[in-house]
């Protein structure tokens, strides 16, 4: 047999595994998510119930703002990724080794001086007026629960590193699992605190840790058993590896960034020019209409790691196949699970919250929202995989530039469905129409370039 045979034949057999893993980890999260969107789906006539319609406005406007303060890391943890998956497929143990080591070290060396800045930030801020509320006392609550949800990022971030390694490892069913139980435990706290009659500040608490939590026992498991040896220690920190990977989280922290103020700044805009309360309403629609989206970034999710490894092995064959063959399969589920949703929207809300004045206009943008961004989402999980992250960055620029003026001019004018329809522009203008002319353009740039990884 030549040698050349042989390397056709390996390629093939990397292949037909790597395709095994990203079908098994899509499986597990679509089983995780499933869960995820039951408790989901139960959490909001549970707290709104609960707490009423101003503070479950102020939950979700929370956690909407919380993603510009829940940067900590600079991005580390997504750059770990790829860059573990690539000495994976080398077979390079050594080589994650220091990748954990010295993504650990530069977490840790961020986390820190954030939670102080944000505590700081916190106590300082006018809550009342950011959220619009209707009442000075529920200040303190605002700010509690914007500190919990900020902090709770922050100090998982550490041990977050050994989840996004195991990924790289190819070990997403596991992690997934993991990801199920923090879900029952978020979820339980949540249920436990409301039958116990506690106030927001108390379920935002139980919500984040919960998650938190077996996290940090899942790392604890995993670094005393299977992976012993990758268990990071300062002997192994590369200043020059962590500095890389804070370099390549760049890319990550900018998407986030402009990601936060694009698209998800829109429940602090609603809050501010119309109250907390309107937020309820936006929320409880935007939330129904967000599970299609969140399935298919968990599909996205599982292919990040393979893609890193099929680069590392220079497999573009497989690259550019794969990515085609995604575009239009989550593309096609978007836009049937969102028609599906338009059509049943009223129904679907009438059974799950009772009666909630639900515009048509916002239907149909949330409609047009979901297709678009499934989309933009295959495109962008692409560029993050691959490296190309100049690419991604320009388009996250045009997503910004195009996506927040429009929201500040729409959503006075014509209130909640204002934000989607900013969003669906600023994803077809930065995602959907460039990729009808440029990806063919960008698999030969790919091809060109060839693999490449972290400066060792």
């Amino acid at each position: 047999m030549t040698v050349t045979k042989l390397l056709q034949l390996t390629k093939g057999s990397f292949s037909a595994e790597r395709s095994g893993v990203v079908l098994r980890t899509a499986l597990t999260s679509v089983a995780t998510r499933v869960v995820t969107t039951l408790a989901s789906l139960l959490t909001v006539p549970l707290v709104l119930h609960h707490v009423g319609s101003e503070r479950y406005g102020i939950w979700m406007a929370a956690i909407a703002l919380s993603t510009l303060f829940a940067l900590a890391d600079c991005g580390v943890t997504k750059s770990l990724v790829a860059e573990v998956a690539k000495a994976h497929g080398a077979c390079d143990r050594e080589r994650v080794r220091v990748l954990i080591a010295s993504a650990f070290a530069a977490t840790v060396a961020f986390a820190l001086p954030f939670l102080a800045i944000t505590l700081i930030v916190v106590s300082q801020i006018d809550w009342a007026w950011a959220f619009n509320l209707s009442d000075r006392r529920l200040e303190h609550e605002a700010a509690l629960v914007v500190a919990i949800i900020c902090i709770t990022f922050a100090v998982t971030y550490p041990v977050t590193v050994i989840r996004e390694a195991r990924l790289g490892l190819m070990q997403g069913p596991e992690v997934n699992l993991w990801d199920l139980l923090g879900v029952f435990l978020g979820f339980g706290g949540l249920v436990l605190a409301v039958a116990s009659g506690a106030g927001l500040v108390a379920i935002a608490a139980l919500w984040a840790c919960g998650p938190a939590i077996a996290r940090a026992v899942a790392a604890i498991i995993f670094l005393a058993g299977r992976g012993r040896d990758l268990l990071p220690s300062w002997r192994n920190v590369d200043i020059g590896v962590s500095r890389a990977l804070v370099g390549g989280g760049a890319a990550f922290l900018v998407y986030a960034l402009t990601q936060a103020l694009a698209l998800q700044s829109d429940q602090v805009l609603i809050a501010r020019f119309f109250g907390a309360e309107k937020v309820a309403d936006y929320a409880v629609v935007q939330r129904l209409f967000l599970q299609p989206q969140v399935l298919v970034t968990l599909g996205l999710a599982a292919q990040w790691p393979a893609y890193g490894e099929a680069l590392g092995r220079g497999d573009f064959v497989w690259i550019g196949r794969h990515l085609r063959h995604s575009i239009v399969l989550y593309a096609a589920f978007a836009a049937l699970a969102c028609g599906v949703l338009g059509v049943l929207c009223d129904p679907i809300l009438q059974i799950w919250v009772g009666d909630i004045a639900v515009p048509p206009l916002l239907v149909g943008s949330m409609v047009a929202l979901g297709i678009t961004a499934a989309v933009a989402n295959v495109l962008a999980f692409f560029l993050m995989s691959v490296g190309l992250s100049r690419l991604l960055l320009i388009a996250q620029g045009v997503l910004t530039v195009v996506t927040l003026p429009l929201e500040l001019v729409l959503i006075p004018r014509i209130g909640t469905p204002g934000a989607a329809i900013a969003a669906t522009f600023g994803y077809l203008l930065a995602y959907v129409l460039p990729c009808l002319f440029l990806r063919d353009r960008l698999l030969s740039q790919l091809q060109i370039r060839g693999p490449s990884g972290l400066a060792r």
